[in-house]
């Protein structure tokens, strides 16, 4: 199912007090294609532009919002159209004016009959789309009788309407919508026009199935079975510009009828009021129509050239979370491993009767595995590595010790976990602040193990952790060389990993392979021996980045029967991780895998081959985003899903 919006594209110029600020998409239909967008549902625009830089900017400010452009036509000599708003600030208070001629040549960049093509889009339209509409011009008129999609429009002028007899009226809107959405001033145009009564009789008439109307600072008002609601404006807060905020409120109105599929229950009323209020809250706190999604693109003059004529535009190059992130990688550990507290895990009485839980959730849990696997190797205490709520559901009377893995330190899921554990059995590994740990966590500060300095204090950003799984598994392998006497410099082994890992990774993963794992939609990933805390971490990483599937098989464990997913399925396409030595199942393994294989191999063994592929894993997904050009860090999600990721009660 997609959300799709019909029309021709439309730049708007943005001015303020005789100065361009920039430019941005525009038009009604597509401002709320963009604001669904951003509220993570799937999105297509279906219109025409010219082949303009005006139209390269409508565009890409949908493309950069991952709506659906490829059924947009770009048209040769065409000049898309443009759309002036100029604001000017009176003693602190700002109006503005709309209109098609250029505030500074006076020239209209505006062609009046639409150019999409109508046969194409029915074409290309599918059974499930949900059409958007602003205008009932007559391609858009046709597109509406020939579909029998599910249709909404948003109707905030009438001016088309007043050259058009009434019966013409009533037969475009009629039984033709689910949804339809007037501004005040049209609804009331229409009430007069038809020699009506009320809001109810308009909706009478027209037959959608839901009618809602904006009525500015006085409310709105819903329309369901002939029965009208009215809510109040709630609280009002700052405007700065009240641009795109009808648009706003129809977008957040169908999106909560798709989560409810189309079914209007008044008693929810109440509440898709106040979610719309709430977006229009934010657009009305924004300059144009679509300041509260992204940046006005800034754009140059040409010497002697209107900007509306033409223009310079220089993309600003997009910073990428994740390199970010993989730049600082080596500098970050090392700082790390060197961190007065990384030498106070030796002061961790471990034994060999010990039972320690490791506790991490997200990118940590990688870091919590290896940890367990270290302690395990030198104590030969009974390790468990696990998810926080997992921790809730055992019987715990025989826990000695619990390590805890969180990069802020204050991570709700980790510390409700230990809430029945004596809190001098607790220890926490952590980059957050001692002092604030302590009081957010109720940890003993003793036992806060941060390995922030003040020459360490910044922090990854992103949905994806390197230094966060990286560094605490780190710190624990320091432990783990000092305790058996390696002749081994740390910092030297980093530097050495990370510097082969990058050349290596490089070579693998290419534009081939990364086809060849779209094209089988999932990956799977083998672990085993001393290779399990890169495969949970890699599957973690391709999992929150959204980009692909992956499945993890146990090496051996695939024999008994997994193989059967792997080939009836056409699921073939795999990373292997593995350390230097082969093992001979290993190898009759690897010759059945042969296809679509790439192969991780370590130059070590041990707990050394462990670390060392959580490094390479690091950079699997960096380059997997570096091949799609994308910030693996920074993935597409709902505002819904954050209400779980944001969930700070009971587990």
């Amino acid at each position: 199912m997609r959300v799709v919006s019909i029309g021709d594209l439309v730049v708007d110029y943005y001015y303020k007090n005789g100065k361009l600020l920039g430019i941005n998409g525009g038009m009604t239909s597509h401002n709320i294609i963009a604001n669904l967008a951003k509220m993570g549902i799937n999105t297509a625009v279906f219109g025409a532009c010219g082949d303009d830089l005006q139209g390269k900017i409508a565009i890409k400010s949908l493309e950069n919002l991952n709506v659906d452009v490829k059924n947009i036509t770009i048209l040769n000599n065409v000049r898309t159209r443009c759309f002036h708003v100029s604001y000017f600030d009176n003693e602190g208070k700002l109006s503005f004016t709309s209109k098609k001629r250029c505030p500074f040549c006076n020239n209209k960049k505006w062609y009046e009959e639409s150019l999409i093509d109508t046969s194409d889009i029915i074409k290309n339209i599918n059974a499930d789309d949900i059409l958007v509409f602003d205008n009932l011009n007559n391609k858009n008129q046709i597109i509406i009788d020939c579909s029998v999609n599910k249709k909404i429009i948003d109707l905030g002028q009438y001016f088309e309407l007043e050259n058009l007899a009434d019966k013409e009226i009533i037969y475009k809107l009629n039984n033709k919508f689910e949804i339809i959405n007037f501004n005040e001033r049209v609804s009331k145009y229409l009430i007069k026009r038809l020699n009506l009564n009320n809001n109810t009789q308009l909706y009478n008439i027209l037959k959608p199935n839901f009618m809602t109307i904006t009525c500015g600072e006085e409310g709105a008002i819903f329309i369901y079975e002939g029965i009208e609601y009215k809510f109040n404006l709630m609280k009002k807060g700052d405007s700065i510009d009240s641009t795109g905020a009808g648009d706003a409120f129809i977008s957040s109105i169908i999106r909560d009828s798709i989560k409810n599929n189309f079914v209007y229950n008044p008693d929810l009323f109440k509440k898709w009021y106040e979610n719309s209020i709430k977006l229009t809250t934010k657009v009305v706190s924004k300059m144009g129509a679509r300041g509260h999604i992204n940046s006005l693109f800034k754009i140059k003059k040409v010497k002697d050239e209107c900007t509306c004529d033409t223009f310079i535009y220089n993309e600003r190059k997009k910073i990428k979370r994740c390199n970010i992130n993989i730049n600082n990688l080596e500098t970050r550990i090392i700082n790390a491993i060197n961190s007065p507290k990384s030498n106070k895990i030796a002061e961790i009485a471990f034994n060999e009767n010990n039972n320690c839980l490791f506790i991490g959730t997200g990118g940590s849990y990688a870091g919590a595995y290896f940890s367990a696997k270290v302690t395990n190797l030198l104590y030969g205490c009974n390790t468990y590595s696990m998810y926080p709520r997992d921790v809730l559901y055992r019987n715990n009377q025989n826990i000695d010790k619990v390590i805890l893995f969180s990069y802020s330190g204050t991570t709700n899921d980790i510390i409700n976990s230990v809430k029945d554990f004596n809190k001098k059995d607790i220890y926490i590994i952590t980059k957050g602040e001692i002092q604030n740990v302590a009081i957010k966590s109720g940890i003993l500060k003793e036992n806060i193990f941060s390995y922030r300095t003040s020459s360490n204090k910044g922090k990854e950003r992103g949905f994806l952790s390197f230094e966060g799984t990286v560094a605490p598994a780190a710190i624990f392998l320091k432990h783990y060389l000092i305790k058996n006497n390696y002749n081994i410099n740390i910092d030297t082994f980093i530097k050495e990993s990370i510097n082969n890992w990058n050349k290596k990774i490089e070579k693998l993963i290419n534009k081939d392979f990364i086809n060849i794992i779209k094209e089988h939609q999932i990956l799977n990933l083998f672990r085993g021996d001393y290779t399990d805390s890169a495969c949970y971490d890699l599957e973690s990483k391709i999992i929150e980045s959204g980009i692909f599937n992956c499945i993890i098989h146990e090496k051996k464990n695939f024999s008994h029967g997994r193989f059967i997913n792997y080939e009836n399925l056409n699921n073939n396409c795999s990373i292997y991780f593995k350390q230097k030595s082969t093992s001979k199942y290993e190898q009759e393994l690897l010759k059945y895998l042969s296809d679509n294989i790439i192969i991780i191999e370590s130059n070590y063994d041990g707990i050394l081959a462990e670390f060392d592929l959580l490094i390479a894993s690091q950079f699997i997904i960096y380059y997997i985003g570096k091949v799609m050009n994308i910030d693996v860090s920074k993935p597409k999600y709902s505002e819904k899903a954050m209400k779980i990721y944001f969930y700070k009660g009971e587990l």
